[in-house]
């Protein structure tokens, strides 16, 4: 939550927030598997999968049972409270994953060199300018990667492990980039950057950054962290 948040937003975003939390009830318990479901999306961990399978089976049960004309009986009433109970306590488990922010990183200004005193604005300080210079760099980089992929790959713009053709304000493309290559240029851990090039190749790459998010199995704080100066470029088998 930013302060930037006005008290409207932050209670139409309670009340959202809550009502998907009672998915299991105001559904009877039918949906009472997708939130968890959607935890699983999320994070696609084996926890949150065997969860959600759980409750898909209790929903099916559910259904089936009311269908019945005798309800199941005492058997069905324990299947139902539990589906319930199970699907919102999951629901309370998975909304901090689900519904999880970007937060907001502080950037500090490097200390300014002895010589730095006469800079009459902070715009004229040497460490700003070439700040602003890169992300220019990255915006004429980013343009011509939408506009032609192919001449952006022939540039090597993204590849922080070939060498420099043109300056591209050190982009990196996590469709071709090696993993000695991310994990210098992004400070993964080269466990990290290794595992995910290995996924990277077997599925031929990505289609976008969303479906890195989705189905990498990255942390988010890892994309989000240099979100800036990442991109995603046809993939190309080494």
């Amino acid at each position: 939550m930013t302060g930037q948040d006005s008290v409207g937003e932050r209670l139409a975003r309670g009340i959202g927030q809550t009502l998907w939390v009672l998915i299991p009830l105001l559904s009877v318990t039918v949906l009472a598997w997708l939130p968890a479901g959607q935890a699983w999306w999320r994070t696609r961990s084996a926890g949150w999968f065997i969860t959600g399978l759980v409750l898909l089976l209790g929903s099916a049960g559910v259904i089936v049972l009311m269908s019945r004309d005798d309800g199941g009986g005492a058997a069905g009433g324990l299947v139902i409270i539990g589906a319930l109970v199970g699907g919102i306590v999951a629901a309370l488990k998975a909304r901090p994953v689900v519904f999880r922010r970007r937060r907001e990183e502080v950037v500090e200004l490097p200390p300014y060199p002895a010589a730095a005193a006469a800079v009459a604005h902070l715009d004229e300080h040497p460490a700003v300018r070439e700040v602003l210079a890169d992300r220019e760099r990255r915006r004429q980089a980013r343009d011509l990667i939408a506009r032609d992929p192919a001449m952006a790959m022939e540039l090597n713009l993204g590849r922080p492990d070939l060498p420099d053709i043109v300056d591209d304000g050190d982009l990196v493309d996590l469709n071709n980039t090696s993993a000695g290559g991310l994990a210098a240029a992004l400070r993964w851990d080269p466990a990290t950057a290794e595992a995910f090039v290995v996924a990277r190749d077997l599925r031929g790459g990505y289609a976008s950054l969303d479906e890195i998010a989705a189905l990498s199995g990255l942390e988010p704080q890892l994309l989000e962290r240099d979100a800036e100066r990442i991109v995603v470029l046809p993939y190309r088998p080494a």
